[in-house]
């Protein structure tokens, strides 16, 4: 996924561009689902500081980490990000294709939807 102008940052009614077109069965209207992974957030400063947060729990005895190696874990459980699930972030339009690739509109943005989010096509009924 890529921005028009080569945004990087894009929210509700910006157009961007996939690289899957009518080749791989995309039409104009169809609808697709941004998703990411918390393994993107462990990676960027800011979304990766709730992972270091505190956990003020009182019936917690120890606090879990998440991604510990044998030098940094501590005595609770450890979390990997890669097990926990995706979560969507935005919907898109398909307004424009082309044999590989197609244009888009985000309908609806939860959060900013970044230029590298990976995009699920969304089964309508």
């Amino acid at each position: 996924m890529l921005g028009k102008d080569f945004d990087t940052v894009l929210g509700t009614g910006m157009k961007l561009y996939l690289n899957v077109g009518a080749n791989q069965g995309v039409k104009v209207g169809d609808h697709f689902r941004v998703v990411r992974s918390y393994t993107a957030d462990l990676r960027d400063p800011v979304s990766s500081l709730s992972f270091k947060t505190g956990m003020s729990e009182d019936t917690q005895v120890h606090s879990p980490t998440f991604e510990a190696n044998y030098l940094t874990k501590g005595k609770g459980q450890n979390i990997h990000v890669g097990d926990l699930p995706r979560r969507a972030v935005g919907e898109l339009v398909i307004v424009g294709t082309t044999p590989t690739s197609s244009s888009a509109m985000v309908v609806f943005a939860l959060e900013d939807v970044f230029a590298g989010d990976t995009v699920e096509l969304d089964e309508q009924n």
